[in-house]
């Protein structure tokens, strides 16, 4: 297994995403291209599909297997949101020209 580590994020290669939830305690995730930040609160992470965003409590790493882009989480999950992926650049261009 090889991790790809560039100031704080994690590269993970990509495939198909699909997110599988179990009694909002454990998230089993594939697709994942990289975890840009994360803490017991809070994972910031990259997906095939858009940025997804987690909040809950006692969130921790379970597994990661960076060759396939899979993930596993476990803790008390509360939110899950996704951006699309040049979102935030399109808003950023918009406030700066209109």
């Amino acid at each position: 297994m090889t991790l790809h580590q560039e100031s704080n994020r994690y590269t993970i290669p990509s495939g198909e995403h699909i997110v599988t939830i179990r009694n909002r305690k454990r998230m089993d995730m594939t697709s994942i291209k990289a975890i840009e930040r994360f803490d017991q609160e809070e994972f910031f992470i990259h997906t095939s599909q858009g940025h997804l965003l987690i909040r809950g409590e006692e969130l921790r790493i379970v597994h990661l297997d960076v060759d396939k882009g899979l993930l596993t989480l476990e803790g008390n999950v509360k939110l899950m949101q996704y951006d699309e992926e040049d979102s935030a650049a399109k808003g950023f261009i918009h406030k700066l020209f209109g």
